[in-house]
């Protein structure tokens, strides 16, 4: 959402729907309207486009400035491709709102968290976003993501999407259901005050399945991230959907008395059970966006994807002979599917066309 449809923001919540909005409930919305336009248009200029060359091609992604002296964060699978270990070779192009390029130094790498730091090379003020305490954000608050989804394009700007924050597990990421799609990545989430709350790290095939590397975890690595330090695995960040999640206990678990059997209720009549459920289907695979083509940056270790072949370059061409135009194609028709449906990939690797079946596992809880 760019800010120019903000203004439809309160007939587009109730657009085919006639009902009575209580007038309090309406300047209610209006004031948050007010509050996220003013929010973006401080924060706009701190949002940039990071844009490396690689053996594997192009790639783009994003960035938020957090100080005067051009200190970028983003996330680490952003910017690792462009790190060659030559710290006098480690660059990328920063693209800012106006669409000039400046050169950014890649610094350090937290592989496994996804957090890493860019700083801008030309020394000047630059306008910034501060990073809010790691203590202030709450579960259920109100938050805007940015960033360039698809690249850069200076008629569109950086969008906006307005969520919740419905998971704020600093142990492990944060989850909001922002809609934020390839090209997203290592962009910044926000609170309503411009603070900068987290940075996108991983897409999913669900939208409350969006991953944010939590403000805490750059706190507590700002040191060895300006230095330059590079550690973890990308393995890890992508081994499954617990990100790194410390195993919770079940709570009020019933266990019965020692020596004492609970009977199990009878299956009734005819009844069969009830097949996998669409939508719950499991790829394992993070996608980006390189220039207007859909690539494969990751697959998650023992996942269908890895299993079936796909591996981090691949271009996504089509999804069951549909050609695929961006991330939300091959989203969707994921979505569509059942575990252990299968699906035909046309992949291009290198100057070769491949055909891939992938057979969908269910997700992982």
């Amino acid at each position: 959402m760019n800010t120019r449809s903000l203004p439809l923001l309160l007939s587009a919540v109730f657009a085919g729907t006639i009902c009575y909005i209580p007038a309090a409930f309406a300047d209610t919305l209006k004031e948050r309207q007010a509050k996220v336009s003013a929010t973006v248009e401080k924060v706009r200029p701190a949002v940039v486009c990071i844009q490396s060359r690689t053996k594997m091609g192009m790639g783009s992604g994003s960035g938020v400035i957090v100080n005067a002296t051009g200190l970028i964060l983003t996330a680490a699978h952003v910017v690792d491709g462009a790190a060659t270990g030559d710290d006098s070779k480690s660059e990328v192009a920063i693209v800012l709102p106006d669409g000039s390029e400046v050169k950014g130094k890649v610094l350090g790498r937290d592989l496994t968290r996804d957090s890493a730091m860019v700083q801008l090379l030309e020394k000047r003020d630059w306008p910034h976003a501060e990073p809010a305490p790691a203590d202030s954000i709450e579960k259920g608050e109100w938050c805007i993501a940015m960033g360039h989804p698809g690249g850069f394009d200076i008629q569109r700007g950086a969008p906006v999407r307005v969520g919740r924050l419905w998971d704020n597990n600093t142990k492990a990421f944060f989850r909001s259901d922002c809609t934020v799609s390839g090209g997203d990545s290592g962009g910044p989430l926000f609170d309503l005050e411009g603070r900068v709350i987290g940075i996108h790290s991983n897409i999913s095939m669900d939208v409350t399945e969006n991953r944010h590397v939590p403000i805490g975890v750059f706190h507590d690595e700002w040191k060895r991230l300006e230095k330059g330090d590079v550690w973890g695995s990308a393995k890890r960040l992508l081994a499954d959907s617990d990100d790194l999640r410390p195993k919770e206990q079940p709570k009020n678990k019933f266990t019965p008395p020692s020596g004492r059997k609970v009977p199990l209720p009878a299956p009734a009549g005819d009844d069969k059970p009830a097949g996998p459920a669409k939508g719950s289907a499991w790829l394992g695979v993070q996608l980006g966006n390189k220039g207007e083509t859909v690539t494969v940056d990751g697959t998650a270790a023992d996942s269908p994807a890895a299993k079936a072949g796909l591996t981090a370059g691949d271009v996504i061409l089509k999804v069951n002979g549909k050609d695929v135009g961006n991330t939300g194609d091959v989203i969707s028709r994921v979505q569509d599917s059942a575990p252990g449906d299968k699906l035909k990939f046309t992949v291009k690797r290198g100057d070769a066309e491949k055909e891939l079946e992938v057979t969908l596992a269910a997700r992982k809880e």
